[in-house]
């Protein structure tokens, strides 16, 4: 292998680590958004099981993904309130 391959690895490597790292923490904070929602979602399934109505739609699956516990429970008390 000549020197100019060789280079050439190396750079395409540093790059690709580069990439990685730089990516890292979005796709962190989109898995972790996407399997809030899903839990969510799954909850207040449940809810609606066991009586409480909490319509699960674009807006409730966004609060459970961003707020988390605390935007379900949010979720469930307006409904039985209001």
């Amino acid at each position: 292998m000549d020197s100019t391959a060789l280079l050439s690895m190396m750079i395409l490597t540093c790059l690709g680590i580069l990439v990685v790292a730089a990516l890292a923490k979005p796709l962190r904070l989109l898995l972790r958004f996407c399997l809030s929602a899903i839990g969510g979602t799954a909850l207040l399934f449940l809810c609606g099981k066991i009586g409480i109505c909490v319509g699960i739609n674009m807006i409730t699956i966004l609060i459970a993904g961003v707020l988390g516990i605390p935007g379900i429970l949010g979720l469930i008390l307006c409904s039985i309130f209001l």
